[in-house]
């Protein structure tokens, strides 16, 4: 059995990342989910200790390190595993195997520029099964860090304010109709079944009350034969 004071970095797996597994049936049957921005791999070992093959990527070298570590632990004891140190920034790398069953994008696209966005979400529809599952998780406009910095593009700012660790970080902040609209768009989301989860909440960090603003989307991707992406 795992213990947790094993693991390195985040321990628990995204609340919503553990709502989208169990409510799309996810533990009974197996596949391959890749995570874009998979950190320390805390999301990914939901899916493992289920029997999936899991695939990461993440900028962070640090990160990758927990996550080797984490998914080398005696108590795992599995080659279903792939960590690859890529900026996203970039578009995607040509080194992720195709057939995908499940995309996981939590907390990671609005670290990137818009029009990375766009080239990553055009990008995977090619790595993934007819019928995939995508969860994706992103800050909105009401979010507590929207326009503390300087704005480098539209909803963009490279962050000044300290309270939550973040400055001189990129932040892209889109409007739920936008999220859905690239989904659908460059990703052919079936956006007429998918779940829209608006979430608002408070988290105290370096002495500031934080009101956080995410919209969580999960849903299926139409077929390859149905898709109309410009």
């Amino acid at each position: 059995m795992m213990k947790l004071p094993e693991l390195r970095g985040l321990i628990y797996p995204d609340e919503f990342v553990i709502k989208f597994f169990f409510k799309n049936r996810l533990h009974t049957r197996t596949g391959r989910v890749l995570e874009l921005g998979c950190g320390n791999g805390n999301n990914l070992l939901l899916f493992h200790e289920y029997g999936w093959s899991v695939i990461g990527l993440d900028i962070n070298k640090e990160s990758l390190a927990d996550a080797q570590h984490n998914f080398e632990l005696p108590t795992l004891g599995s080659q279903r595993h792939q960590f690859i140190e890529h900026d996203l920034a970039r578009g995607l790398c040509d080194t992720i195997s195709a057939n995908v069953d499940v995309i996981l994008l939590p907390s990671i696209l609005y670290y990137i520029p818009r029009h990375a966005a766009v080239t990553v979400l055009r990008d995977l529809r090619s790595y993934c099964i007819d019928g995939a599952l995508v969860f994706l998780r992103n800050r909105t406009l009401r979010d507590y860090r929207y326009r503390r910095g300087v704005e480098v593009e539209r909803n963009g700012y490279l962050l000044t304010d300290a309270a939550t660790g973040e400055a001189g970080l990129l932040n892209v902040f889109y409007d739920e109709w936008e999220l859905l609209d690239m989904l659908r768009q460059y990703l052919n989301l079936d956006t007429t079944t998918a779940e829209c989860l608006s979430l608002a909440y408070q988290n105290p960090q370096n002495g500031v009350r934080v009101n956080n603003a995410d919209l969580v989307i999960w849903g299926q991707l139409k077929p390859q034969r149905d898709k109309s992406i410009s």
